[in-house]
């Protein structure tokens, strides 16, 4: 299972760990399953063109998608990328919400899999990845795991040879996994003094300093505090003299916290942040907002932000909040919004779109010239109730009631989706809808790029968006847009290209959509100024840059 397709390219890792991500992406019908997916895949792409070998690990152990067979061991993306299907929680398929318990287990997994290959290469698990890139608080959290793994050996290592092979009962207890379920890296000055302590018994603060240090002169005031326990007192003093330690004593020129430092590769890629999408819900239903768990959300969140040295944001939003909600350094985030393969989302001339026209036809009934002669709106994303599908589809009824030979496709499945049947019942309330809306399911992958390019108007009422991807693909396809002001994309990178509407509000998508439909001339404008924008995100460009910016702030912080 070893990646050594060529030794002499540096190795990335990816890790994204909920839906169905993989070599094939089940477009517009997997939950969990969309935007995050493609953004991963083509970074890992641009990454690969740029000469690096990339891993990219998911979980596994339950069957793909629709199908019988389970997502196990490695397939490959790519002569230089590989996907590792990672094991933990059982054979079932678990939503994002809920993935927490199972983080653990798949951490487990992995960190000896690394191990693994690592041994195999001769080096350190943590000098396998030049970078360990993570993808969410899901993936964040199990990278956290690792590198605190890794630590953990290291401060082991560490120990074991500033105290010249004394080992104390103190340190004989953190052998082989004890290590890491101690999480000694976590209290390392504490154990540090304990040791310290131990291995010169009977010795003060200030000998076993002259002991370590050859006389160096710490300035750490080591004394007792004033009215606290005997007790309290001595382990305050073992806490202070192992700090005073670590800050001095050096293992082969590095003191420890140099080397936590040094094994500590992740970036985080949030994609989207708890605090503002739970801003997005202030007004909605309790068990709409239950289920979204974002007290737990926001704990995993804060956490990562406190042990993640690096970070990406997809949108200025997230950028403004880790630095100003989480007070990150603007140096330590990347802006790296979600790039478009423009080979795939681009404006195409009538006769490629020929097969498009003729599974739109095939799904309709309508015939290819009346498609072709008509005006298509579209929307294509997973079936999931945050995209407001049921939104789009009310607005598009009073379109259909004011406008002829207008169409409306909405992607996503599968046809059993609770927001699929939901959505059917919606069209049937509405007779005009009757032979002018569509529901797609689940649509081919190979042909989506093509459908992109076909609709006169995309319309997104999404409500909870990190950015946008299928508006992003729609105007690299050279789409006029209306989107919600919930999308990033649309508010944050083309306001003046695209219509921003209020979310949830029906009427006005209504008349955004019959503005633009009877409005040929700004229509084509407002599409000619969003290609513009999409061609400005550009994956390879975009990766070298990221790059360039992780080996600078690597150094700096080594």
């Amino acid at each position: 299972m070893k990646n050594d397709k060529n030794e002499l390219r540096p190795r990335i890792a990816l890790l994204t760990n909920h839906g169905y991500a993989g070599v094939e992406i089940p477009v517009g019908g997997a939950p969990d399953t969309g935007g995050q997916n493609f953004y991963v895949n083509s970074k890992a792409k641009a990454l690969d063109q740029l000469g690096m070998e990339v891993t990219i690990f998911t979980r596994g152990g339950f069957p793909f998608y629709g199908k019988e067979k389970i997502r196990q061991g490695v397939e490959q993306l790519s002569e230089h990328i590989r996907y590792v299907y990672v094991p933990g929680g059982g054979t079932e398929f678990i939503r994002k919400e809920d993935i927490a318990p199972v983080l653990k287990e798949e951490a487990q997994w992995l960190a000896e899999f690394i191990e693994t290959e690592a041994a195999e290469a001769g080096i350190a698990p943590w000098q396998y990845y030049e970078c360990f890139d993570t993808h969410y608080w899901d993936a964040a959290v199990i990278g956290i795991m690792l590198v605190e793994r890794w630590q953990n050996d290291e401060a082991y290592t560490f120990f074991s040879k500033c105290l010249d092979g004394k080992l104390s009962e103190e340190l004989e207890r953190f052998e082989g996994e004890n290590k890491h379920k101690y999480s000694l890296c976590r209290e390392a000055a504490f154990h540090f003094g304990l040791m310290a302590r131990a291995v010169f018994d009977g010795a003060d603060s200030k000998e076993i300093i002259d002991s370590l240090l050859s006389g160096e002169t710490v300035d750490e005031q080591l004394t007792y505090s004033a009215g606290t326990p005997q007790s309290y007192a001595m382990l305050e003093e073992d806490c202070l003299l192992g700090q005073a330690l670590l800050n001095h004593v050096k293992v082969d020129g590095k003191t420890l916290p140099d080397i936590f430092t040094m094994v500590n590769r992740h970036v985080w890629t949030p994609h989207s942040l708890g605090i503002i999408k739970e801003r997005n819900y202030w007004d909605k239903n309790l068990e709409t907002v239950r289920a979204l768990k974002f007290c737990e959300r926001n704990d995993h969140e804060e956490t990562i932000c406190k042990h993640a040295p690096l970070f990406c944001s997809t949108s200025p939003e997230i950028w403004a909040t880790l630095y100003a909600f989480y007070k990150q350094k603007a140096q330590d985030i990347f802006d790296f919004p979600p790039c478009l393969d423009t080979e795939i989302f681009r404006p195409r001339k009538h006769l490629e779109l020929t097969a498009a026209y003729a599974y739109l036809a095939e799904k309709s009934g309508l015939s290819v010239h009346r498609l072709q002669e008509s005006k298509i709106v579209f929307e294509s994303s997973r079936m999931d109730r945050t995209k407001r599908k049921d939104i789009l589809v009310r607005a598009f009824a009073r379109v259909a009631r004011e406008t002829d030979d207008t169409y409306l496709f909405i992607g996503g499945g599968p046809d059993g989706n609770p927001v699929f049947k939901d959505l059917r019942k919606i069209v049937a309330e509405y007779p005009e809808l009757e032979g002018r809306a569509f529901l797609l399911g689940f649509m081919p992958s190979f042909m989506v790029g093509e459908l992109f390019s076909v609709p006169d108007l995309y319309v997104s009422a999404s409500e909870m968006e990190g950015f946008g991807m299928s508006v992003s693909q729609a105007a690299s396809a050279g789409v006029a847009v209306v989107s919600s002001d919930l999308i990033p994309f649309a508010t944050q990178f083309a306001s003046e290209a695209a219509v921003v509407v209020p979310a949830g509000e029906v009427d006005a998508f209504a008349e955004a959509m019959l503005e633009l439909l009877s409005d040929d001339e700004q229509r084509q404008q407002r599409a000619e100024q969003l290609y513009a924008i999409a061609q400005e995100l550009n994956w390879v460009n975009t990766s070298r840059k990221y790059i360039d910016w992780y080996r600078k702030r690597l150094y700096i912080q080594k």
